[in-house]
């Protein structure tokens, strides 16, 4: 079509192109079930005149393509109030519902880094379209057929500007040697009013906008009386939903917090309670139904609320936590009272620039006349209160829109905090008295040592330094007067502490401080001596802390702050030769009490016991007629460490006696273990004894001797003859297969590879671990690390192995946390670099074609397996895309499609490309892995992440087939769209970030 058949035939049909678009576009915003704020709509055909004008200055008057050079002959404009209707307007989906879109003509306005041109300030979004096929197949559409129509989307203050900038700059006047400077600052000035005015005014509008819609959604509820029935809602998921409506929309607008906020928490200390007994309801989606809201996420979100109001009334706040805390049915409910009771307690700033200590003041006198009965289920609670009240940190959060602040000082010393921290302490040590268990005893003593800690900062004042050292000495002093009857581990532990106090004070420097700073820390190294001198009384504490703990303290400590973990050693070693030495037939019972003792000690790994199983070994071979004496008395925790006793006994000349005393235990099926752990022990490898205990705990289907089996096998393989991993190692892994539990790999993984019976497999041997493998529920960097061992041997079976794990994937779907394949690997992605062939060619066999979760399964093992495309994948790969075969090509980008659009891509998305016909959907998949960005980082990642993938596109444009020239085009275009639009969200994210946390009126300053 040229210029004179549109002026002539087509100027009215597009016109009345225009007038349908519109009034489907108002017809179908109008019926949208969220209004938006429409300003008007617009519409016009191009006007001849105007037109020819336009094709001159473009050079192509004589066009006979004019519908295809110009894409506004017909062209609608949806004027907005503001951007966040624009924003809901693009996202849904009526232009795309109502009419088939040309994206490679569709256009975002929007300046972006780099653009300073005026008209690059222009902010629409321009979709060019048509009407869809079946409105078009209806008589009065029918000559609209293959019309295109562009619609700009924009707002009132765009729409002004733009239609000023078309009056001046689009119909620039030509101007030669006349008015030059003058235009110039005419269009400085309009850049001016779009940078410093419009946009601005646009974000405060918006800001306006939200501020208002939110009041009037935390109004409707409020009139509503919503959060009164919260507690008769009969689930979950109403009672959630309607807790995050009224935190995020109606306190926030309460003039008067205060007199509202004792029934706001007592509808919320209601709303747990009532939520506790419903039971969850699922949720219904179209993908299928989740899991509904808990009782924990009500706590959790209650808690938060409470947070954001805590200081309104701090009592009636730590009364709440009082009511919610009894009943809490879990860990993660406690937890989260448990963090609002540190938030209440905790030292802030901003309260102590107004009131000083006043909140723990409250709070430490509300806990002081607690009734005694209410005291234990609340004893959490209280030692998280008073643990904080009893620190010595000032803490402080700033928000800003560009991010968050965080300062720390020191709290101010006065008289109020000192009788505070001193009434706290008072009632901690009663709480400690009245404890029922060691472990309550160790979490009370963890808040009373927050009174012993000085400052994180430095430059804190003396009266504060002389207030801790008091506090620490009268926590010292009660430790000394319990400890002829404390417990070790407890009065071990206190002694570390105290060890750590006494150092401390040594690098106080009298000389420099006043003489209150010298005699409170003179006292207290006083109290600390006496504790050390009342704890240390006791030998057999002073036995203890030689064969136990990692926190004991030696009497060479206290002298020499060098005394490190060498020098520790060393003296647990000559006192553990000593004391073999001191034990004889006289003192036999007295040190079997003592061994005892020792082996009763809670730890939850061994680190606590190499001395006392050194002590135990060299008891045994130097005493055997004692040690033999005290097997059949061992029993509870001491079995344990039996294995360590019969080791030593077969060092000793009592040997013989031992040999008699294990057949006697196998014949009873009795202290397995205990033999499995002495024959990983036993100075000579005994693997017929070990053949033997493993046939008993098969025989017994008990799982402790096969792993303690397992143990000893695979720590004394190197000594073990040939043979043993088919007569020891692989049964036990047969046993575990047979029960689905692969959790043996623990036992074995962190051998060195020339210790491992996992480095030399026959193939069958291989094939037999893997099968078991099958049951671990992941793949983390442990098993890996084992199955590299495998792969160096078997890489394809290892390969393989993945393989049959996503097969087998179903019969594990009820097993919570079960992953087939890892999302990466860090070992085995090595092992695997010469099978790229055989890994590409298996994983072909398991596509299907459209198999909608591939990517997710074999795709992403190869991604895992081949992370950048090396080890010749990308070649692996080129075949199946040169076969031609549609399903080779899309199984080709499917496996692509695992990866995050890395440049490594790039040549082969561009062999698929020169493989696939214009137009073909496939090349769709391909703009989306070449689209993928992965992780990005900043308010402008995206941004960034797209431009960079627009410069990769350099070569495409240049290639030699113009199919992939032409997909360039195209993706360049996209990308361009996508740079803008993520621009214009990236700008208002921070724009409005600035306008909820900042003062317009300052910045503007």
């Amino acid at each position: 079509m040229d210029l004179e058949t549109y002026a002539r035939s087509k100027f009215a049909d597009y016109a009345a192109l225009a007038e349908t678009v519109a009034a489907i576009l108002r017809a179908a915003i109008a019926a949208y079930p969220h209004p938006f704020r429409l300003q008007q709509v617009q519409q016009r055909a191009k006007n001849p005149e105007s037109l020819r004008k336009k094709l001159e200055d473009r050079g192509k008057l004589a066009t006979a393509s004019l519908e295809d050079d110009v894409k506004d002959l017909a062209g609608c404009r949806l004027i907005f109030y503001a951007n966040s209707d624009v924003t809901r307007f693009l996202q849904s989906g009526i232009i795309q519902d109502n009419f088939d879109v040309d994206w490679d003509r569709t256009k975002i306005h929007h300046p972006v880094p780099g653009q300073t041109e005026p008209g690059d300030l222009f902010i629409s979004s321009n979709y060019v379209l048509t009407l869809k096929a079946n409105r078009t197949a209806l008589p009065e559409y029918a000559r609209f057929s293959g019309l295109r129509c562009e619609v700009q989307v924009q707002t009132t203050l765009n729409h002004a500007w733009s239609e000023m900038g078309h009056d001046i700059i689009y119909k620039r006047p030509l101007l030669q040697g006349f008015g030059g400077r003058l235009f110039e600052a005419i269009e400085r000035r309009l850049q001016n009013v779009m940078k410093a005015h419009l946009l601005p005014a646009g974000y405060e509008f918006q800001k306006a906008l939200d501020d208002y819609e939110r009041l009037l959604s935390g109004k409707e509820i409020l009139d509503r009386g919503a959060l009164k029935a919260v507690a008769e809602y009969d689930n979950n998921n109403e009672r959630y939903e309607l807790l995050e409506r009224f935190r995020d929309y109606v306190l926030p607008n309460y003039d008067d917090l205060e007199s509202v906020y004792p029934e706001i928490r007592e509808q919320l200390v209601a709303a747990v309670q009532a939520a506790r007994p419903t039971k969850p309801r699922p949720i219904e989606t179209p993908f299928g139904n989740i899991d509904g809201v808990t009782a924990e996420r009500i706590v959790e979100i209650v808690a938060d609320i409470l947070t954001s109001l805590r200081y309104i009334d701090v009592e009636a706040t730590f009364d709440a936590i009082c009511a919610m805390f009894p009943d809490s049915q879990d860990a993660a409910e406690r937890k989260h009272l448990l963090d609002l009771a540190e938030r209440l307690a905790q030292h802030n700033l901003d309260v102590w620039k107004h009131a000083g200590a006043y909140v723990q003041t409250v709070l430490v006198q509300k806990i002081h006349a607690m009734n005694r009965s209410a005291i234990d289920p609340l004893r959490p609670v209280l030692l998280q209160v008073l643990g904080e009240a009893l620190k010595p940190d000032v803490h402080g959060v700033a928000s800003h829109y560009k991010g968050v602040m965080l300062s720390q000082g020191s709290v101010i010393p006065s008289d109020t905090l000192a009788h505070m921290r001193s009434r706290a302490i008072e009632f901690l040590v009663g709480l400690y008295r009245t404890a029922s268990s060691d472990a309550e005893k160790r979490r009370t003593e963890l808040a009373l040592f927050e009174a012993t800690r000085t400052p994180n900062s430095s430059g804190y004042a003396n009266d504060l330094l002389v207030t801790i050292l008091k506090n620490s000495a009268a926590i010292i002093d009660f430790f000394a007067s319990v400890a002829p009857t404390e417990s070790y581990e407890m009065l071990q532990t206190v002694e570390h502490k105290a060890l750590f106090l006494y150092q401390r004070d040594q690098g106080i420097d009298a000389l420099a401080t006043d003489t209150s700073v010298q005699h409170a820390r003179d006292a207290l190294d006083a109290s600390i001596l006496r504790f050390r001198d009342a704890a240390n009384a006791n030998k057999a504490f002073t036995i203890y802390k030689v064969l136990v703990g990692f926190e004991s303290v030696f009497p060479p400590a206290w002298d020499d702050p060098e005394f490190d973990y060498e020098a520790e050693e060393s003296y647990r070693k000559e006192r553990s030769a000593a004391f073999v030495a001191e034990v004889d037939e006289t003192n036999a019972e007295e040190w079997f009490a003592i061994i005892q003792r020792c082996a009763q000690t809670e730890s939850n790994d061994l680190a606590a016991f190499p001395s006392f199983g050194r002590f135990l070994q060299q008891l045994s071979q130097a005493k055997p007629q004692i040690v033999l004496g005290f097997l059949d008395k061992i029993e509870g925790r001491l079995t344990d460490f039996l294995g360590v006793i019969l080791s030593g006994l077969a060092q000793s000349d009592r040997r013989s006696d031992l040999d008699a005393k294990i057949r006697e235990w196998l014949a009873q099926e009795k202290h397995l273990v205990a033999i499995a752990h002495y024959a990983q022990l036993a100075p000579q490898f005994e693997p017929s004894l070990l053949q033997e205990v493993l046939a008993l705990g098969v025989k017994l289907k008990d799982d402790a001797v096969l792993r303690t089996v397992m143990s000893a096998f695979a720590r004394r393989y190197t000594d073990a003859p040939e043979g043993l991993i088919d007569a020891i190692f692989l049964p036990a892994i047969d046993y575990f297969t047979e029960r689905r539990d692969a959790r043996w790999i623990n036992l074995v993984w962190f051998l060195p590879e020339e210790r491992s019976p996992l480095r030399a497999l026959t193939a069958g041997q291989a094939d037999a671990v893997l099968r078991s493998l099958i049951h671990l529920p992941r793949v983390e960097s442990h098993a890996e690390r084992a199955l590299a061992l495998i792969a160096k041997d078997h890489p394809e079976k290892v390969f393989d192995f993945f393989g049959e794990r996503l097969a087998d994937a179903a019969s594990h779907q009820d097993e919570k946390g079960y992953e087939e394949v890892p999302s990466r690997f860090f070992v085995l992605n090595k092992c695997f670099a010469n099978i790229a062939n055989h890994a590409v060619a298996r994983v072909r066999s398991w596509f299907a074609r459209g198999e909608p979760l591939f990517q997710f399964r074999g795709g992403r093992l190869l991604a895992s397996s081949f992370p950048d495309l090396s080890a010749g994948l990308g070649a692996a790969l080129l075949p199946y895309v040169e076969t031609g075969n549609r399903e080779d090509i899309e199984f080709v980008i499917r496996v692509m499609s695992s990866y995050h659009g890395e440049p490594f891509l790039n040549e082969t998305c561009k062999a698929v490309v020169r493989a696939l016909p214009a137009g073909d959907p496939l090349l769709g998949n391909v703009e989306i892995i070449l689209q993928s960005t992965g992780v990005v980082a900043g308010e402008f990642g995206f941004v960034e992440a797209y431009a960079r993938k627009k410069r990769e596109m350099a070569s495409w444009l240049t290639d030699a087939h113009a199919g992939v020239r032409a997909f360039a085009e195209s993706y360049v275009r996209l990308l361009d769209r996508r740079i803008a639009a993520e621009q214009r969200r990236s700008e208002e994210s921070v724009e409005m970030r600035k306008r909820t946390y900042d003062d317009p009126e300052d910045d503007a300053a």
